[in-house]
């Protein structure tokens, strides 16, 4: 039901379709909280509710989501930190949260679960903290992309080690530290922005 100029709150009878591997809702009016109940639809594996209106923090009951593979939340109005049980979904492969107001950090353990993980987007909230350090643990990551935040620290290495890599979009926020050298022996590599943040030291290639 994507594209279709629906709006209000998703009905919590929606859980009854238990059965449900694909739930599209995105670019709609849709607005309210996240109902608690889509949790018990456990056999979703694509669940896209981006470009609603959305409120409030994702809910606790998600976590029992143990199939989804695709997650797209981005570009509504949601808050509060990401649920650390999202870094522990084990099938996770797409991960977007953009354009939103989430606080707290990248959960810690993105990646470690979802070793199929190729597309992860947190650009433009408010979070902080320091990078994911796991997040190429399966060695298929292909974009990162957490621009307009706030987070510090260092590029973990095994981020920037990644071969999988195509993009890597890391701008607007206080990243510091030097390069990570081994960024650029990356040969998938085609896109890669560090702007605006405080990094220091010698650029080296070698």
């Amino acid at each position: 039901m994507a594209n279709c100029g629906i709006s209000g709150a998703i009905p919590p009878e929606v859980a009854n379709l238990t059965s449900l591997d694909t739930l599209f809702l995105q670019i709609n009016a849709l607005s309210g909280r996240l109902p608690p109940e889509i949790g018990a639809m456990w056999a979703l594996k694509s669940l896209d509710l981006s470009n609603n209106l959305f409120v409030g923090e994702i809910p606790a009951s998600f976590a029992a989501l143990k199939n989804l593979t695709l997650l797209n939340l981005f570009r509504n109005r949601l808050a509060g930190e990401i649920p650390e049980f999202v870094g522990d979904l084990p099938n996770l492969e797409v991960l977007q949260l953009w354009e939103n107001n989430f606080t707290g950090g990248v959960p810690a353990q993105l990646g470690v679960a979802a070793t199929r993980l190729r597309i992860v987007d947190v650009s433009t909230n408010r979070l902080t903290g320091v990078l994911p350090t796991e997040l190429c643990t399966g060695k298929r990551l292909e974009t990162f992309i957490a621009l307009g935040n706030s987070l510090f620290g260092s590029i973990p290495d095994g981020l920037a080690g990644c071969p999988s890599l195509t993009r890597l979009r890391l701008g607007e926020n206080y990243l510091n530290g030097t390069i990570p050298a081994k960024m650029f022996t990356l040969q998938n590599l085609t896109q890669i922005e560090l702007h605006d943040n405080l990094l220091s030291g010698e650029l080296r290639l070698d």
